[in-house]
C-alpha cells in the first residue's frame, strides 16, 4: 500500500476512535458502542497490518499495537473495570500508547511501494505526520486516561 493511500485511509478512522469520551457520551457504555468501536478497530488493524505487510519494514503482527490502546480503552469502560486505578497498570497503559506511536512512526516511513525514496530527516510528509502522530498519540491518550483513572 502506497503511504499516501495509507494516510487518507488511517487518519479518519484514528479520529474515529479518538472520538471516546463523545462516542460514549451519545451511546453509552452499551453493547452497541462496543460493536460500533469493534468495527472501527478492526478496520483501522487491516490498514495498519497492510501497510506493514507491503513496506517491509516490520513484521504486519505488530500491527496490533495500533489499536491496542483503544481496545483498552473502550474494553475497560463496557466492563466498568477499576483496573487503571493502580499505578501499575496505568504505567502499561501509557507503554500501550508508546508503543503505539512507535508502530505508527514506523508505518509512515517511506516504504517498497512508494514512488520516492529519500531520507527520513529530509522527507516532509514523514516529518509533518510524525509531529502529527506524536499530537494525537498524546492528546489521546491524555483523554482517555481522564475518564480511565477516575472510574
Amino acid at each position: 500500500m502506497k503511504r499516501l493511500n495509507y494516510i487518507y485511509a488511517a487518519v479518519p478512522l484514528f479520529v474515529l476512535l479518538s472520538c471516546g469520551p463523545l462516542l460514549t457520551g451519545l451511546l453509552g457504555t452499551s453493547g452497541l458502542m462496543l460493536l460500533l468501536v469493534f468495527l472501527f478497530i478492526i478496520v483501522t488493524w487491516g490498514v495498519v497490518w497492510v501497510r506493514l505487510y507491503t513496506g517491509c519494514r516490520l513484521r504486519p503482527e505488530f500491527a496490533i499495537l495500533s489499536v491496542l490502546p483503544h481496545s483498552i480503552y473502550y474494553l475497560t469502560l463496557f466492563f466498568g473495570s477499576s483496573l487503571f486505578r493502580s499505578p501499575a497498570w496505568q504505567n502499561v497503559y501509557g507503554f500501550t500508547w508508546l508503543a503505539f506511536t512507535v508502530i505508527m512512526l514506523i508505518s509512515l516511513r517511506p516504504g517498497r511501494a512508494d514512488d520516492r525514496h529519500e531520507r527520513v530527516a529530509r522527507d516532509r510528509t514523514f516529518i509533518l505526520m510524525a509531529i502529527l502522530t506524536v499530537f494525537y498519540a498524546w492528546s489521546t491518550m491524555a483523554s482517555f486516561a481522564t475518564q480511565l483513572f477516575n472510574m
